[in-house]
């Protein structure tokens, strides 16, 4: 099974736009061909982000999002790590993927997930990871 860390932009595209890769993404969790991997931090961070009114989902999308999340992934207890991301708060999703040894961090802004930096974990876009799961069906 594919291990990854997923930054709320991919969750934020997967509401937005229901039919493109970061929902096909969300829909491979759910079959289980994917498990997140996150913090109690990172769960925090997307509740907090999901529920800005500029997005305007409904409570219970965020709730059933968050609840696949969790029933699909693994919470993992990472160590503080600071400074290793060009955005501060990317520091939490890469320890995140450090600690669980994900295969991957998929994001919607690579640039800021710097690859020397993360060991083992490759950074991906929704539909560069959905071609990879295409591949190994």
């Amino acid at each position: 099974m594919i291990r990854a860390v997923i930054d709320t932009n991919v969750l934020v595209s997967a509401l937005i736009s229901p039919s493109g890769n970061e929902a096909l993404l969300l829909l491979a969790v759910k079959q289980g061909l994917v498990r997140p991997c996150f913090s109690r931090a990172v769960l925090k961070e997307y509740s907090e982000v999901l529920a800005r009114p500029k997005f305007a989902f409904s409570q219970d999308e965020i709730t059933a999002l968050i609840d696949l999340l969790q029933l699909q992934g693994e919470l993992v207890r990472p160590a503080r790590l600071s400074g290793i991301s060009p955005d501060p708060k990317d520091d939490e999703f890469m320890a995140c993927a450090l600690t669980a040894r994900a295969d991957f961090i998929v994001t919607g802004n690579k640039k800021d997930f710097p690859r020397n930096q993360l060991g083992v974990t490759q950074v991906v876009s929704a539909g560069e990871l959905l071609n990879l799961i295409t591949l190994e069906l």
